[in-house]
């Protein structure tokens, strides 16, 4: 657990971007474990920018 105490220090500013991000690995992994690595990194790419702009909106 000491790992996602340090990503989330990362965010510690904007904790709800932080879950957004771990929710986008958690959603990545799922999809590239189902055989789809590229879509799994087109999935990750597509939330994590999703909370970015989400979270400077």
């Amino acid at each position: 657990m000491k790992w996602l105490k340090e990503v989330y220090d990362l965010f510690v500013d904007d904790p709800k971007l932080a879950i957004l991000v771990l929710v986008a690995l958690a959603i990545g992994l799922i999809v590239a474990r189902a055989g789809a690595k590229e879509a799994g990194g087109l999935a990750i790419f597509l939330v994590v920018a999703g909370s970015l702009w989400y979270s400077t909106r």
